[in-house]
């Protein structure tokens, strides 16, 4: 099952055999199908009846619903960060703006969701991911107020907490994305970051990137993709790529060596990032959710008109199961 945010197109799965491929032309793909198969791998991601279903849509709302994050707390709960839209009540903490969090549980009837102004000073949500008993959310900060790392508890009042925001001193620049390594650490893409929130221990494990997006690792945590993407109209030649590194020890710590270019988009920038217990590498692009295996091999697509700047994926099993996707 695939749940989806926006709207989708017909529900049917279209195959782009190797003669396809070889004349596919850039930008514009003449067969607008939700599912697109680049290699018969994928059929077993999709599995025998993919259904695309829009469980939410921001119509009637005064403000920007969707932005970023989408976070499965569980298979029956969902949280999805809002875009900044201005303040009920003037705060200079967070700029006279705010965001709020949609939180939608599955019942017998479907989905009901539930608009949620965590109790906190975050100013734009951006990223996010389970973490213990609660969520980190990633803020991205304002040009008075530097971004970070929240935490948020999971259940009403829905409190926020800060957690950390700078480098010893070195205010973070609008942290985009995290990512939860199964020994605690909170790992972001701005230099790449790694921070121990038991310890309080923060160490730069990367750099040399421009302009870095989502983060996510491999299943056995030896490969780490970052999103990097800055090219577009006005700047062409900027980089707008995935980058694989090895997962290195030095000194006893992890760090990330080895940088290369994993895949490419072929529509957009590639922004958050997933991957599956295959090792199947999900990214949310231009044309919507781009998939490629561990060798960077395109395999298929999950096509949604105007992109995908976000999703999460749910788990049934070793399979993939349900994947939730934001559009912005």
């Amino acid at each position: 099952m695939v749940f989806a945010t926006g709207a989708l197109a017909q529900e049917t799965v279209y195959t782009f055999t190797p003669d396809k491929i070889s004349t596919l032309s850039l930008y514009n793909v003449s067969n607008f199908a939700p599912f697109h198969v680049f290699n018969e791998s994928f059929s077993s991601v999709l599995g025998d009846a993919p259904v695309i279903s829009n469980i939410l849509n921001s119509t009637g709302l005064s403000f920007p619903q969707f932005h970023e994050a989408a976070i499965f707390y569980s298979e029956s709960t969902l949280f999805v960060t809002s875009n900044q839209y201005a303040s009920k009540t003037n705060s200079s903490a967070t700029n006279n703006k705010m965001v709020s969090i949609t939180r939608l549980d599955k019942t017998d009837d479907g989905w009901t969701s539930t608009i949620i102004e965590p109790e906190g000073a975050i100013t734009l949500a951006n990223g996010g991911i389970k973490y213990k008993d609660g969520l980190v959310i990633c803020d991205q900060g304002s040009l008075t107020t530097p971004g970070g790392l929240f935490f948020m508890n999971s259940t009403a009042p829905y409190t926020t907490r800060p957690l950390i925001n700078h480098y010893y001193g070195v205010e973070f620049n609008s942290p985009n994305d995290v990512y939860a390594t199964n020994d605690g650490a909170l790992v972001l893409p701005n230099y790449v970051y790694r921070y121990m929130p038991d310890t309080n221990d923060i160490r730069v494990v990367a750099d040399g990137l421009q302009e870095p997006n989502g983060i996510t690792f491999s299943p056995d945590e030896k490969t780490a993709y970052i999103t990097e993407g800055m090219g577009n109209s006005t700047n062409p030649t900027g980089p707008r790529a995935i980058y694989a590194y090895d997962v290195i020890t030095r000194g006893g710590q992890p760090s990330l060596a080895n940088k290369r270019v994993f895949a490419m988009p072929q529509k957009g920038l590639p922004d958050g990032i997933k991957t599956d217990a295959a090792g199947n590498v999900y990214a949310g692009c231009g044309d919507g959710v781009n998939v490629w295996n561990e060798g960077g091999i395109l395999i298929g697509k999950v096509v949604v008109p105007g992109g995908s700047a976000n999703f999460v994926l749910g788990n049934e099993g070793n399979r993939t199961q349900n994947l939730a996707i934001e559009r912005g």
